[in-house]
């Protein structure tokens, strides 16, 4: 499950510019190494993150998470989660229905509302949690099965 939702980030994370698109796991690799780079945290990357995609509760996760999805294109900081996008993303790697899709997105994001605005790491952190912790991750098979 962790592969699938790995790509599913990727995909998540897309282009933060106009010309925005699905994002591979290339992308989310290469925007995850900048970050680090950006965030300075390339001395304590081998104790904060415990495996590739998996990232503890630290502040610095949290703010890392935020710059991958920033880079990707999937959240803003003034705005908040980019849900258009982020279904797209989700609907590359999922097997659920668009609807299911933008209904389990738009939840996760609606469990947000209670953390401060300003707090963006932690806003950005508690949605990949609930992305992460949702059922939309099933990918399909190249016959479209899951």
């Amino acid at each position: 499950m962790q592969i699938e939702f790995i790509i599913v980030l990727t995909s998540l994370i897309a282009g933060a510019t106009a010309g925005w698109r699905i994002q591979t796991v290339d992308d989310l690799l290469r925007n995850r190494n900048k970050c680090v780079k950006i965030l300075e945290l390339e001395d304590a990357f081998e104790e904060e993150f415990e495996g590739l995609f998996e990232f503890s509760d630290l502040d610095s996760a949290k703010c890392m998470i935020k710059c991958i999805m920033n880079r990707m294109g999937l959240f803003n900081d003034k705005r908040g989660p980019h849900v258009g996008r982020l279904v797209k993303q989700m609907k590359f790697a999922s097997a659920s229905s668009t609807k299911d899709i933008r209904s389990e997105i738009v939840n996760c994001v609606n469990q947000n509302t209670a953390i401060d605005p300003e707090a963006r790491c932690e806003r950005a952190y508690a949605l990949y949690q609930c992305i992460q912790n949702s059922n939309l991750i099933q990918l399909q098979s190249p016959n479209g099965r899951t």
